[in-house]
């Protein structure tokens, strides 16, 4: 019987995305283009976006390790699609080696769907997706890399009190000269391993200072972002592996964060 994982009543998340990344097609930007009608009639906006660039989970020591996601801004060395629903909730990101699926909180559609709903999403679309590479480019999709972004807007005592909500941060120093901190950011990278004790993957964690769009206050930003290699590159696989990375958050979210915000978010589990 599969382990519980961690659940709160009120989870602290504002978007979500399960991630694919494939061998790159050879296709014009116009060729990839035409997938919009697969979807148009559930996400009717379409905006232009830079390509995210390929990123790998590399573990040989002559290797470098692959640099965190990038859901925004940045040069444009191609074309990456969005294809947004009415409420702004949902969208489908395509591009030449990539294919997303997002969840973001807005005022219409605040309560966090839980990752099975998500999931499930995440699975039409692919089939949409795969089906137009076969019908309309003639090329299989091969996935590569699969991975799972968390992204969680919390509310601490100040910008730099991120001891409030991370537990591996100390608020004590060793030596009394410093104050507060006005600001504080922090990166952790975790090597994920199977029961082999082989690594399969890496738990990116991002944690730093934001402002809250909806009434200017200042809040935590934290971001978990799980990546690695897919069993097998079938579905099959990239679904055992988008599980695994989702396992990989929730359970790095739960070791990271402090009990304090485990009882305001009304941990269950």
């Amino acid at each position: 019987m599969p382990q519980l994982l961690p659940e709160f009543e009120h989870p602290p998340v504002v978007e979500v995305a399960l991630s694919v990344q494939f061998d790159r097609l050879d296709v014009a930007t116009p060729q990839l283009a035409l997938v919009w009608q697969r979807f148009r009639d559930r996400f009717g906006r379409v905006e232009d976006k830079p390509e995210l660039e390929a990123a790998f989970e590399r573990f040989a020591p002559t290797e470098k390790r692959a640099q965190g996601v990038r859901f925004e801004i940045g040069s444009f060395p191609g074309m990456r699609f969005w294809f947004v629903n009415e409420s702004g909730h949902e969208l489908v990101q395509v591009q030449r080696d990539r294919f997303v699926r997002n969840w973001r909180k807005t005022e219409e559609q605040p309560e966090y769907p839980r990752y099975g709903n998500l999931r499930a999403a995440f699975v039409t679309d692919w089939s949409y997706f795969e089906t137009f590479a076969k019908e309309e480019l003639d090329v299989p999709l091969v996935p590569n890399q699969c991975e799972v972004t968390y992204v969680n807007i919390i509310e601490a005592k100040g910008p730099g009190r991120l001891c409030d909500v991370l537990s591996i941060v100390n608020d004590r120093y060793t030596e009394e000269y410093l104050n507060e901190p006005e600001t504080a950011e922090l990166q952790f990278h975790f090597a994920l391993k199977g029961n082999d004790e082989k690594p399969w993957g890496r738990l990116h964690v991002e944690a730093g200072p934001a402002i809250r769009m909806s009434d200017n206050r200042p809040v935590v930003r934290l971001s978990l972002t799980a990546r690695g290699n897919p069993p097998s590159q079938d579905c099959d696989g990239m679904l055992a592996s988008l599980d695994s990375c989702h396992e990989a958050v929730v359970r790095g979210f739960s070791s990271i964060t402090t009990p304090a915000m485990h009882k305001a978010w009304g941990r269950k589990l």
